[in-house]
């Protein structure tokens, strides 16, 4: 009996410990529950940056502390707020449209929420990329075939939004938005007639930040898109053939984009260059090419894999049959074809930037000099390295003025 009633204390003892806990009300706190007030950060000193400024300072021996936060005023009603961990003794702050001073306070933060009262550094920025890329294209834009074409500069890889705009001959606005972070690129804006026009631009940022506006009146050079139903093969000795796993050359006019609609050379035949031989439909003065080399987006194939990186073009109205690079051809530039990458990462690697400005099309003037009827192109590099010996394109334009059709 003893037994029983000392074994029913025991039970009751456990019973009444389970249940204790969970009557009490579950409290969250800071990790650090003490109402003091970290130490603030020691001898901060500002640097300028373009649109920003970089803040060094010495931590404080303080075991309380969690993280530095500084705050900025970058413009009226808008603050801007950056967070570093203990582990570092600087930061950057950015986002400023112009090079007034402008008061950073920099807190500590300790473990317990708490903040310091705030060291103030004044800072001065230097010039906001917004207004570097806006004088580097007002100095640049220029008339070109169909439209105006410009450069941009942007040393300190800002992101971008370049907006130009202009009306159609009803008077309608016609927009066109530019977004880079490239430090150097070119671009065009083309499809127009030649009556004057007149063009406006302004550069943003992501802060809001933006330029004044630019407003010129352009004269648009001649020029025509070449009609593609009109594109032929022309295959000459020398010339690589085009049909892996049914990729011909008709690919680079069917105005389709994918890795199934595009021209891909035969592999393991023969090394580096590689020709294609076509046939216009047409006798004309050429102005411009555009590209698209690969327009699969996925990094192991675009600006890698065959995607073409040094070309040459040359043009012929009456070629010879036997395919000799003889004086029956002309070169239609006096430097190759180059493909640029925004990003100048490896093969393998992509930003946006770099899957934007391929989409768009690659753009290269040629020689207006000289009539044509045949394109011969001599693939020279690809991207993805010098064991890659095969090359492959997804799709191509050409502008120029047409003076016979066959």
């Amino acid at each position: 009996m003893k037994t029983i009633q000392s074994f029913y204390r025991l039970w009751m003892i456990v019973a009444a410990l389970c249940v204790l806990p969970s009557c009490e009300e579950e409290r969250h706190a800071p990790i650090q529950d003490t109402d003091a007030i970290p130490a603030a950060v020691i001898n901060p000193v500002a640097t300028s940056l373009p649109g920003a400024a970089s803040i060094s300072y010495q931590l404080p021996d303080d075991k309380n502390l969690l993280y530095v936060k500084a705050q900025a005023e970058i413009k009226e009603g808008v603050t801007r707020e950056v967070k570093t961990s203990y582990y570092a003794n600087s930061f950057v702050i950015d986002g400023f449209g112009d090079t007034l001073l402008y008061p950073v306070r920099i807190y500590s933060v300790g473990r317990n929420n708490k903040m310091s009262d705030p060291v103030i550094v004044p800072v001065k920025p230097q010039t906001p990329p917004v207004f570097t890329v806006y004088e580097s294209i007002a100095e640049s834009v220029q008339e070109t075939f169909g439209g105006i074409k410009f450069s941009i500069q942007n040393p300190s890889k800002a992101d971008m939004r370049i907006h130009f705009a202009t009306t159609d001959t009803a008077g309608k606005p016609i927009t066109e938005t530019y977004y880079t972070s490239s430090v150097a690129a070119s671009y065009s804006y083309k499809g127009f007639d030649t009556l004057p026009r007149v063009f406006s631009f302004y550069v943003e940022d992501r802060w809001g930040n933006s330029s004044d506006y630019f407003t010129s009146t352009f004269y648009p050079w001649p020029e025509t898109p070449l009609d593609k139903n009109k594109f032929r093969a022309a295959f000459l000795p020398g010339d690589m053939s085009q049909n892996y796993t049914n990729r011909p050359i008709e690919k680079l006019w069917d105005n389709l984009l994918g890795d199934a609609n595009m021209l891909h050379t035969l592999t393991g035949i023969q090394p580096l260059p590689h020709t294609i031989t076509f046939d216009l439909g047409v006798k004309a003065f050429l102005t411009s090419v555009k590209v698209i080399g690969r327009s699969n987006t996925a990094t192991q194939y675009m600006y890698n894999a065959g995607h073409p990186q040094e070309w040459r073009i040359f043009g012929s109205t009456a070629p010879n049959p036997n395919g000799a690079w003889d004086d029956s051809w002309t070169e239609l530039r006096s430097t190759p074809c180059v493909s640029f990458k925004p990003s100048g990462l490896p093969a393998g690697q992509l930003t946006q930037d770099d899957i934007d400005y391929q989409l768009a099309g690659e753009e290269f003037e040629l020689n207006y000099e000289v009539p044509v009827r045949y394109l011969r192109w001599s693939v020279d590099a690809v991207w993805g390295g010098p064991t890659i010996q095969f090359f492959n394109m997804t799709e191509i334009w050409l502008y120029g003025r047409i003076v016979e059709t066959y």
